[in-house]
């Protein structure tokens, strides 16, 4: 397995990435090559973005495992770049960018999808990439289960707690190896709550993630888009998620500046 950090390394070219344990699943099912994976056809799970000069779609694929079934999400993208530090003038493909920032999480124990399979080629002058990723089976969307249960009074107290813990873990892990995501919305945190257990708590959509070894930095970015994205949180909430993810009971002065920057940044962005 390569493990590529998020700066720092020379890109993949044509060696494409399969995990390990899905080779042999995606050779069954002739999907093994990036022109095979490239050429299937599919429906879309979420309809192809035309933008930055390309496009970028979604797709959801079930595939014969054995005695059960591989779900995985499928990505492919033409010509979709942005730029970052690593590639200014020509841009990155936003999925390339994804997979590595994906890589270099899973190595370091934060919750991400796994990729399942990753390549890109430049065609006739087309830069296309796929991104093949395992989905989080049992996991909702922060957003759809704190509209379920935040919004409805169907959570007590010491369950939305519960749920607000795991997820301040997951977020204090993300930025303790440098990373902000920098598009930390409910939508892009996804949750498996088996009820009376400790939730599993799991980043997505990492496109946009970059190291960034300014605390300060992290934490205002990210924590600004959560509490301005986080529809269904109380007052109280909100707090108690803020002090699970200082890992402290009551607020110090340092402390209370942070929250307070993080809210007018919420308030000017509204």
């Amino acid at each position: 397995m390569t493990i590529l950090p998020l700066s720092g390394q020379k890109d993949l070219h044509l060696k494409d990435y399969i995990h390990k344990d899905y080779a042999q699943c995606l050779a069954a099912n002739r999907l093994s090559t990036f022109d095979q994976i490239w050429g299937y056809q599919q429906d879309w799970f979420e309809a192809p973005n035309k933008r930055r000069g390309g496009w970028s779609g979604v797709g959801r694929l079930e595939l014969p495992k054995g005695n059960g079934t591989l779900k995985v999400f499928l990505k492919r993208q033409e010509d979709h770049q942005r730029r970052n530090l690593r590639h200014p003038l020509t841009g990155e493909p936003t999925f390339a960018s994804e997979f590595r920032s994906m890589m270099y999480l899973q190595k370091r124990g934060v919750p991400v999808p796994v990729p399942v399979f990753f390549g890109q080629r430049v065609i006739d002058g087309h830069a296309r990439v796929i991104l093949m990723t395992e989905e989080l089976v049992g996991f909702k969307s922060l957003d759809d289960l704190t509209k379920d249960l935040f919004s409805s009074g169907k959570a007590s107290v010491s369950v939305q707690r519960q749920i607000l813990r795991g997820v301040a873990a997951t977020v204090k892990k993300l930025h303790a190896v440098g990373v902000v995501h920098r598009s930390l919305y409910p939508k892009h945190l996804f949750v498996c709550w088996p009820v009376e257990a400790t939730p599993e708590v799991a980043v997505i959509d990492l496109e946009k993630a970059r190291v960034n070894w300014v605390t300060a930095v992290r934490t205002i970015y990210d924590l600004d888009s959560l509490n301005r994205r986080a529809a269904y949180w109380s007052r109280t909430a909100r707090m108690y998620f803020f002090l699970q993810y200082l890992g402290v009971r009551r607020l110090n002065r340092r402390q209370k500046l942070l929250c307070q920057l993080i809210l007018r940044r919420s308030r000017r962005k509204k």
